[in-house]
């Protein structure tokens, strides 16, 4: 029994009873929770590790010496007590003498003010300690946990980890999934986290864990057998370790489950590995994804529903996956009701290009976009208001593009400009004055093309750009060297003939009906031809020259045609096909023209066919997007699928590619030619299958890789550079 225990079991009963007798003000809420966590308040009074001073704080309380109002005080005053009490007396040193908060204020405080640069540092360290697990220290090792982002920093400093950052600090997204550990070996730093399976120098690069190897017996003689595992799993036999052993690595440091062998994955291990990340799934052997797993898992994180079989989500499940951050894109369309798409928009991200047509109302888009913001071109032109515009400029300025003309005025293309300089090809030339041409280059240095020519001298003065610098003088050509009273609609039609024309250059000739329709036959994105003049003639020629064609496309001139249209240039479009326009014929249209579009076809409609057809590797250079076999429902997944998916593997992230290819699958030539286009898919290849040959491949690319190597063959590889 430690401490901190002894004292719970001597005083929490008392202090609950005194508690509740002497306080009824605000402070009596904090009894709301029952002995326990009324003593873990005042044990909070204590800040200094080991909690020596708590018997001090609750004898004063308890005989009525120290207000519950007035418990703030303490931690200030023992801290400084602490900092000083070398310089006071040496009768004033033992805090039992003091009988209550004030004498001992009285006497630190001549003390505390202006400590010296020694002093504050003790402080500070004294103050990381305390809020850090430190779990061993000797002459030539220090391991300890940071429970908090200052604690984190302390113990980061003189190293780039993100976690030591006094800007953008990523300690609470690490700590989330599970403990930092830091390693300091004769003043050196290193910084393990076992859930990313990083093993970092202080460099922030990472390293092999073997740099530790002379210590690790000391953490094994330590009781620290669980760290030492979760530090390096395959250095020995982990199909003989005890369960247990596994179990605590697991659950105390987050270890992987891709370190257990395949054999060993039961369902309790499993089980463990899901509640802290819900994630690990796709390590979840495909007879142990029962209902009840996936049901944890994606309680614990939403987006292991890519990993759940189809034939288990069911909306209970998809509403649970939403609510913990799932992407609407894996809950099936027929469980995308209201209730399903409004938990998505309230969770921000993209969203509205996968709720139904029918269900995008002006709540719904509404939360979409002050969560996301979401994206303009999936929201109802009749809902595209002022403040929406507004809203999504905030995550792209290129979203001017969709912004009704209505809306568009200097504010709004100052908004879109000041994110992205480069839409300054969307303001009329009258507008381009000295300030918004200054914001533009000042945003995106290529906006330069787009600028005034009169201007450019005073513009180049205020950015700092070089008139003479070679790259700045190759923006310029054709009509960007015009003034703007001579970009005439005749220079641009003879632009467009000779296939030089930028509407960006000028969009105001674009004003006339008749420019409109002749450069409608010469390639023309109709993002920049004003509303009024996208008739069914100018977007017909048009849509399927564009990934966006279709969004750009008036909504009562979205029928059968102008959609097939669209998506046989660029499948993807089928995102902005209505929904009942969104049949068999339409969907193979789109995987014809590029096979990522599955993503956008109906679960229902995934058959077999149109699933090969879209992960099958394109021939031609202008259809090379492949649909993900995520996408593909499981049922299809075969070796002919498999193989299909991986084929040429130059435009997909092999290294997550072996996460949705069943285990019974995942054989030996398969496993390598994935290892051989992403040394990192190691991680989820089979341990049987896991040769001296195939780690080598893996562990010559990057060497770090090491750790999910058997011990028995690494003395065969490439040993790692220091």
């Amino acid at each position: 029994m430690n401490r901190l225990e002894h004292l719970r079991g001597v005083h929490a009963a008392a202090l609950l009873r005194e508690f509740l007798a002497r306080e009824h003000g605000p402070e009596r809420s904090w009894a709301a929770g029952g002995e326990a966590a009324l003593f873990a308040r005042f044990a909070e009074a204590d800040p200094t590790a080991g909690k020596p001073h708590l018997e001090w704080v609750l004898r004063l309380y308890l005989s009525g010496r120290l207000r519950a109002e007035d418990l703030y005080k303490v931690p200030e005053t023992l801290q400084v007590f602490r900092r000083v009490r070398r310089r006071l007396p040496e009768c004033a040193r033992e805090l039992n003498s003091y009988e209550d908060l004030p004498s001992l204020w009285r006497t630190v405080a001549p003390h505390a003010q202006a400590p010296s640069k020694r002093a504050r540092a003790a402080e500070e360290r004294e103050k990381a300690r305390a809020e850090s697990r430190v779990l061993y220290e000797d002459e030539e090792l220090i391991v300890a946990v940071p429970l908090t982002q200052a604690s984190a920093q302390w113990w980061g400093r003189g190293t780039r980890w993100c976690t030591a950052a006094e800007e953008n600090n990523a300690f609470e997204a690490y700590n989330r999934q599970g403990p930092l550990v830091v390693f300091i070996t004769n003043g050196v730093k290193f910084q393990f986290h076992a859930p990313s399976d990083s093993f970092h120098d202080d460099a922030d690069g990472p390293v092999d864990v073997g740099v530790l190897g002379p210590f690790l017996p000391r953490l094994e003689a330590a009781g620290l057998e669980s760290l030492v595992l979760a530090l390096d799993p395959l250095a020995q036999e982990v199909g003989t370790l005890p369960a247990e052993r596994l179990r605590s690595a697991i659950t105390e440091w987050g270890m992987p489950l891709c370190f257990v062998p395949e054999e060993r994955r039961d369902a309790e291990l499993c089980r463990l590995a899901l509640t802290r990340d819900g994630e690990s799934l796709f390590f979840v052997p495909e007879p142990l994804r029962t209902r009840e797993l996936c049901a944890l898992a994606v309680a614990s994180d939403g987006r292991s529903l890519q990993y759940v079989p189809f034939s288990l989500r069911d909306r209970e499940l998809c509403l649970s996956a939403i609510e913990n951050g799932a992407s609407l894109a894996d809950v099936p369309d027929t469980c995308r009701d209201r209730d399903m798409c409004l938990a998505a928009a309230k969770r921000g991200g993209s969203v509205l290009e996968f709720v139904p047509f029918a269900l995008r109302d002006a709540e719904l888009c509404r939360q979409a976009m002050a969560s996301g913001p979401d994206r303009l071109e999936h929201t109802p032109w009749e809902l595209r208001d002022r403040d929406t515009c507004f809203r999504a400029l905030e995550s792209d300025g290129y979203q001017i593009a969709f912004a009704p003309e209505r809306h568009r005025d200097r504010e709004l293309y100052l908004g879109a400009i000041q994110r992205r300089g480069c839409t300054l090809e969307f303001v009329p030339l009258a507008m381009r004055d000295l300030e918004l041409c200054v914001e533009a280059v000042r945003s995106e240095k290529h906006a330069w093309r787009f600028t005034t020519p009169e201007l450019r001298p005073a513009i180049a003065a205020a950015t700092g750009v070089d008139l003479d610098d070679e790259q700045v003088r190759a923006m310029l050509g054709g009509l960007a060297l015009l003034p703007h009273a001579e970009r005439t609609r005749e220079r641009c039609l003879e632009a467009a003939r000779e296939k030089k024309f930028e509407a960006g250059l000028a969009p105001d000739v674009l004003r006339d009906h008749e420019t409109c329709r002749e450069l409608a036959t010469r390639m023309f994105l109709l993002e920049y031809i004003p509303e009024d003049f996208r008739s069914r003639e100018v977007c017909l020629a048009n849509v399927a020259r564009d990934p966006y064609g279709l969004a750009s496309v008036p909504e009562g001139l979205r029928d059968r045609e102008m959609c097939l249209a669209g998506v046989r240039g660029y499948g993807e479009q089928l995102r902005f096909v209505a929904d009942p326009l969104r049949d068999e014929e339409m969907c193979r249209v789109a995987i014809a023209s590029e096979g990522d579009a599955l993503v956008y076809v109906p679960f229902a409609l995934r058959e077999r066919a149109l699933c090969l057809e879209a992960v099958r590797e394109r021939k031609t250079p202008s259809n090379y997007l492949r649909g993900e076999l995520r996408d593909v429902p499981d049922t299809w997944r075969d070796e002919e699928m498999c193989r299909a998916a991986i084929s040429g593997g130059n435009r997909w992230n092999g290294s997550r590619l072996l996460e949705h290819i069943p285990f019974s699958l995942r054989e030996a030539k398969l496993c390598r030619e994935v290892v051989s286009l992403s040394p990192a898919a190691l991680v989820h290849v089979p341990h049987a299958l896991r040769d001296a040959s195939l780690c080598a491949i893996a562990v010559s690319a990057e060497a770090h890789l090491r750790r999910h190597v058997p011990a028995a063959l690494r003395e065969a590889l490439p040993r790692p550079v220091k």
